[in-house]
């Protein structure tokens, strides 16, 4: 999903010259926002990451996802033999060379001078000499556990706060050809590097393209593969001096399909297998326990737990609870699928795993990525009018600001993904295997939904008897975190043109929260109208329809 260098330039150009200048974003309690765009900050130029850095800061981002990719790392990637990386462990960051690390050090230097923390989702695909099968090319065939164990080890030392960077580089700025995006002081070259405290292991192993097989035959092979990536993992982040970071197991994709052999596999199934038990929830015993690398006897199952700490002890669990071509309020009718309207069966299934085990752990959930494709650019099925991505992605936060066990919202991509050029525009893979879920098109214009990530507006319910109440969610993300927000909700009735303000509110958390509880007496819209300093700045609108009878 790369963009090509000159037009994803401009589109980063045009953003920034447009972004609104805040506060930077600082961890703080509450339920942080986090954001993914791999190809302006994994595989962007200099300058484009540190626009984009401006740009997201004035977005309100608390924490950008970066994919530490094994195989962007790794000493010859294509070779069926193993490196002898220079006479040193592979755990040693210095084993892989300096400049091997460049993508990574200047994104972590970045995130410390705009103020933003950062996710290090540590993943394949891996280099051919650490797979199960030395023909296949992409790196994603049966990984070796011990060595990606290794190479999590020589990440974690590397962003341990500790570690000198062989050659530090001035950070590149922005002004002048990106325009006016938000600078930071400028300071000298960092001698040591910033310390990275937060990671997760490995992206969506329960989809093909990132963790093969699914299944051998009918039985689920690939939750026993990421149980030892996840066992080397956590290690080699223990070892490395993380033990006391946030450290997420999971990342999964939300749904799957019953033909294991060529597709994705439900993430709840998933995560039975991943603990080794049934769709009862029994251990599995004898010959099927033994097949998936679990426990056959009593004893073995006793020791499961000690044996599999991050299972048991991991800070969080990570999840994609994307729902691409429904509401986000639309409940998943297949039952081990996990949308973010359902993401009540992940936490039940969760909790019942740990108490199997003797655990009484209600595991927190971080929602990771999530975005909704737009059209334009995407014609299929999966692609959302623009106005209706921004009213999605305001629903889907406050359906997670609800959940008492969610940590985080997510949203996947800052500028749109360009089509994929290998096939006609008349193949769906045209647009269909890239994500055109960015805030912001591959020229430059933004979406409505740049300004209503900004600031969130979202009522609930949307159907309501008359005299009944809704909540009215919002959410000023570019103020200072912890600084007293002051908004004043407005209303309009249905026909009407004429907004009223109802009552002035003020932020009660950390993050900039509001929700106040309004009677309705009539259909109209809702919406909060801020003040950024010397700015009087207003969300976009969220309806409520009152009705005589509510549906069942």
């Amino acid at each position: 999903m790369r963009l090509a260098k000159r037009s994803l330039l401009a589109a980063v150009a045009a953003v920034a010259a447009l972004a609104v200048p805040a506060p930077s974003a600082s961890a703080s309690p509450g339920q942080e926002s986090i954001f993914q765009d791999d190809n302006l900050l994994v595989s962007g130029s200099d300058q484009q990451v540190e626009a984009t850095m401006g740009t997201l800061r004035s977005l309100g981002v608390d924490r950008v996802r970066i994919s530490v990719f094994w195989r962007f790392v790794a000493p010859g990637i294509n070779s069926a033999s193993r490196p002898s990386f220079g006479g040193r462990s592979a755990a040693d960051p210095a084993a892989y060379g300096a400049a091997a690390w460049n993508r990574y050090d200047r994104i972590v230097t970045a995130a410390r001078r705009y103020g933003v923390g950062v996710l290090f989702s540590v993943t394949g695909p891996a280099p051919k000499w650490a797979t199960g099968d030395k023909s296949e090319e992409r790196g994603l065939v049966d990984p070796d556990a011990r060595e990606f164990g290794s190479f999590v080890t020589a990440v974690g030392r590397r962003y341990s706060g500790s570690y000198a960077d062989e050659q530090p580089q001035p950070a590149s700025r922005a002004s002048g050809l990106f325009g006016p995006s938000p600078q930071p002081a400028p300071s000298a070259p960092p001698r040591v590097l910033p310390r990275v405290s937060m990671f997760s292991i490995w992206n969506e192993p329960n989809q093909p393209g990132w963790l093969r097989p699914q299944a051998v035959g009918r039985r689920p092979a690939s939750p026993h593969t990421y149980r030892g990536l996840v066992d080397a993992a956590w290690s080699g982040l223990q070892a490395s001096g993380h033990g006391g970071d946030n450290i997420l197991i999971g990342e999964l994709a939300p749904r799957g399909t019953r033909r294991l052999t060529s597709g994705p596999m439900t993430p709840l199934l998933f995560l039975r297998e991943l603990y080794c038990v049934d769709r009862r929830m029994r251990p599995f015993r004898g010959g099927a326990a033994s097949a998936r690398g679990c426990p056959a006897d009593a004893a073995g199952r006793a020791r499961f737990r000690s044996r599999h700490p991050a299972l048991f002890e991991a800070p969080g669990f990570a999840h994609h609870p994307y729902a691409l071509e429904v509401a986000p309020s639309s409940v998943d009718v297949i039952r081990d699928q996990v949308t973010i309207a359902s993401l009540g069966r992940l936490t039940r299934t969760l909790d019942r795993l740990q108490r199997r085990y003797g655990s009484r752990r209600r595991m927190p959930i971080w929602l990771t990525e999530y975005g909704y494709q737009t059209n334009p650019p995407d014609p299929t099925i999966v692609g959302q009018r623009w106005s209706r991505q921004a009213a999605y992605i305001n629903e889907a936060d406050h359906i997670a600001y609800r959940n008492k066990r969610v940590r985080s919202v997510a949203q996947f991509l800052l500028v749109d993904d360009q089509p994929n050029r290998d096939v006609p525009r008349s193949n769906i893979r045209y647009w269909g295997s890239t994500f055109q879920s960015g805030l912001v098109t591959i020229g430059g214009r933004r979406k409505p939904s740049f300004f209503s990530y900004q600031r969130p507006v979202d009522a609930s319910p949307k159907r309501v008897r008359r005299g009944r109440t809704v909540r009215v969610f919002g959410q000023l993300r570019p103020a200072a975190n912890g600084s007293l927000v002051r908004a004043s909700l407005q209303f309009r009735r249905a026909g009407s043109r004429r907004w009223r303000t109802l009552r002035r509110v003020s932020s009660r958390s950390a993050r900039n929260y509001v929700r106040p509880r309004v009677r309705v007496r009539s259909s109209g819209r809702f919406r909060f109208v801020w003040r950024e300093g010397s700015r009087r700045v207003a969300t976009r609108s969220s309806a409520v329809r009152v009705v005589q009878r509510l549906r069942r």
